[in-house]
């Protein structure tokens, strides 16, 4: 689910909490979890929108080549 929300806040931006919740396809309280554990291990910063941190975007990255390595992307 990470790489799903990292990946969706890269390639729409900023995106209010409702609306990343309805691009990944969850559920308003279960998406508020999964940003409220991002934004406490900076991957994710959470204002009026919820914007991808350097540090996130490093993680999606590296996320990115794993499975580019692994000839799933």
């Amino acid at each position: 689910m990470t790489y799903r929300i990292l990946k969706i806040l890269k390639d729409h931006g900023p995106l209010s909490k409702t609306s990343l919740a309805l691009y990944a396809r969850l559920n308003y309280q279960r998406a508020l979890d999964y940003l409220r554990y991002l934004n406490e291990v900076g991957i994710v910063k959470i204002d009026r929108e919820v914007t991808l941190t350097p540090q996130g975007l490093e993680v999606l990255r590296k996320i990115e080549e794993v499975l580019e390595n692994l000839g799933l992307r």
